[in-house]
């Protein structure tokens, strides 16, 4: 992208890309490089194909190569900086802090001790056992840095968000681990590491490892908190199943519902079935709604239509039947196992 292309589609494409370097998801750019003020413009245009994207300070001089341009102006590094691309910006800010702020505009929240990374994990765990979120992770404003790092902290990948300083040092997402030097760039580039490297100091790898299992559910809560935002949602406006709530009170669920399962809700309007990734809603019938929470919660088509047949006192063979309808006309399915022991009650 050349240095004359339009203004205002420079500027969108910016904060598209400030967006998928912040969280370290690829969607729409293969790498983003957020290049500092003084660092080595040079050594970046060497590396980068055309499916990359270079952040620049608007100050660089013209770049000319393959990869698309966003110019920039400001920082984000510390807590209350801020960073532009013409009048789109976003706000740095602290996610402890963030509770407690006026949230005036798009603004990214991050660890920067390790008591958010503490505080992360509990509000995390509070969520499940109360269904109260924290207000700043459903407010539509806020992005969560290093998403893709809290979702899958042990998957090893070739860093796609890269932070160019003026020092030469090269470093992923916001603040995470160096990984080389602008000398060294290509090799850094070509080698896979944990996307848990973007946590840095804040969270070192050997500590993430140790909460693998309390990290283990983050990808389900913070899909609940992006459909806290889908639905303009504030605490106590619903229930969401797994968080507070469980519509079969049994306690012979073994599993949990699938990442990308539709979560099933208790709002004003009844009971609902909302998809995050298809932005879709349904109203359902109590019936509907608790064989979806027996599919969800169960490992096995065997177990769910016990349950269900328990629940409605009616055959197992109807309660099967209802169950594979769901699957097929809903869009859910049977859930992940747990660790629990449906004859304990463990996950009840």
């Amino acid at each position: 992208m050349s240095d004359d292309a339009d203004v205002g589609g420079a500027d969108l494409l910016g904060a598209r890309a400030l967006r998928e370097w912040l969280t370290g998801e690829r969607e729409a750019f293969s790498r983003v490089f957020l290049v500092e003020s003084g660092a080595a413009v040079e050594a970046v245009r060497e590396v980068v194909a055309p499916d990359d994207v270079m952040l620049l300070p608007a100050s660089s001089p013209p770049d000319g190569g393959p990869a698309a341009v966003a110019r920039y102006t400001g920082e984000l590094r510390a807590v209350g900086d801020e960073l532009f691309f013409g009048e789109r910006g976003v706000e740095l800010q602290d996610y402890v802090a963030a509770a407690f702020v006026q949230i005036i505009g798009p603004t990214a929240i991050r660890f920067f001790d390790a008591a958010g990374w503490r505080a992360f994990l509990d509000d995390a765990d509070l969520a499940r056992r109360t269904g109260v979120f924290p207000t700043a992770l459903i407010d539509p404003r806020v992005l969560l840095a290093d998403r893709s790092a809290l979702e899958k902290p042990g998957e090893v990948v070739t860093p796609s968000a890269v932070r160019v300083a003026a020092d030469g040092s090269v470093s992923v997402g916001v603040q995470g681990e160096v990984i080389g030097t602008v000398d060294d760039l290509s090799a850094a580039l070509d080698t896979p590491l944990p996307r848990s490297t973007a946590l840095g100091e804040v969270a070192p790898r050997h500590e993430v490892a140790a909460e693998s299992a309390r990290l283990a559910g983050i990808r389900r809560y913070l899909s609940a908190t992006d459909l806290m935002k889908m639905l303009h949602l504030v605490n106590g406006d619903a229930r969401i199943a797994g968080f507070g709530w469980a519509p079969i009170d049994d306690r012979l669920a073994d599993a949990e519902p699938l990442t990308a399962d539709p979560f099933l809700l208790d709002t004003a309007d009844g009971l609902m079935l909302a998809d995050t990734g298809t932005l879709r809603r349904q109203l359902l019938t109590p019936l509907t709604a608790t064989v979806v929470a027996a599919t969800q919660t169960s490992s096995t088509l065997e177990l769910a239509a016990q349950r269900l047949a328990r629940e409605l006192g009616t055959p197992v063979s109807h309660a099967s039947a209802l169950c594979l309808e769901a699957v097929a006309a809903l869009g859910v399915h049977f859930g992940e196992r747990t660790s629990g022991d449906p004859t304990t009650g463990v996950n009840g």
